[in-house]
């Protein structure tokens, strides 16, 4: 599982999507560009859907990662990867790889995001997270006009940084509840914790060959964004 500084436990599932216009041509290749990616080696196991190519690891499930290709979009998803560099490396490999197909032309990229979801898990109560986020982000103004007993916190924001617009949403969360946000398990679930889900998107002067770069500058800030937050917060 990924760590950050101090050995801080960061449980995360990320998912790179690549959105574009519409191609026809793609869906008249489908089993060609399944082909493709296959006798790469890229991923052994396809399955081809009505609009998209889904990729994975595993015959029935995703064990660590998994891609799709469709007409409108292409992305890559990987489990509770073992190092902060995973996504970067596999997903920007996936992504020249798909470029280079002989089979159709991807259309000109329209949306750039990475989203991340992220558990911290800690020895301290939903109580005693859920009051530090309140302290942390909220003055006391601010709790008084609230009024009443704080007894769950979440945040919404919106906000620029660097060249991406960013969404972050998250909260304390009970032991056991974190594994409602994600497609695997954990031991650390057992425990309770701070969740984030951390969107980092872009919509203009994006190029095939910018994808690699948005993406690391994006998982590199998603990660220290993170690290932040919980730090803060004295997790």
């Amino acid at each position: 599982m990924p760590k950050a500084e101090k050995d801080k436990v960061m449980i995360a599932e990320h998912v790179l999507e690549v959105r574009h216009g519409a191609s026809g041509t793609f869906l008249d290749l489908r089993g060609s560009i399944a082909d493709y990616i296959r006798t790469s080696g890229f991923f052994p196991h396809w399955r081809i859907d009505a609009n998209v190519i889904n990729f994975q690891d595993d015959p029935n499930t995703i064990k660590t990662e998994a891609a799709f290709v469709g007409y409108k979009s292409a992305g890559y998803v990987v489990l509770n990867p073992q190092t902060h560099n995973f996504l970067t490396d596999r997903a920007s490999s996936f992504w020249k790889l798909l470029i280079k197909n002989d089979h159709y032309k991807i259309p000109q990229p329209t949306r750039f995001g990475t989203r991340t979801m992220v558990f911290i898990p800690s020895r301290k109560s939903f109580e005693e997270i859920n009051k530090a986020m309140f302290e942390a982000f909220l003055t006391e103004k601010a709790r008084s006009l609230l009024g009443g007993k704080e007894i769950d916190f979440r945040i919404t924001v919106d906000s620029k940084e660097d060249v991406y617009d960013v969404r972050v949403v998250g909260g304390p969360v009970h032991k056991e509840e974190a594994k409602r946000y994600f497609q695997f398990d954990s031991e650390h679930f057992k425990q309770c914790g701070l969740f984030l889900d951390i969107d980092y998107y872009k919509t203009d002067e994006l190029s095939m060959d910018s994808i690699p770069k948005l993406l690391k500058r994006s998982v590199d800030l998603m990660w220290e964004k993170a690290e932040r937050i919980a730090t803060g917060i004295g997790l």
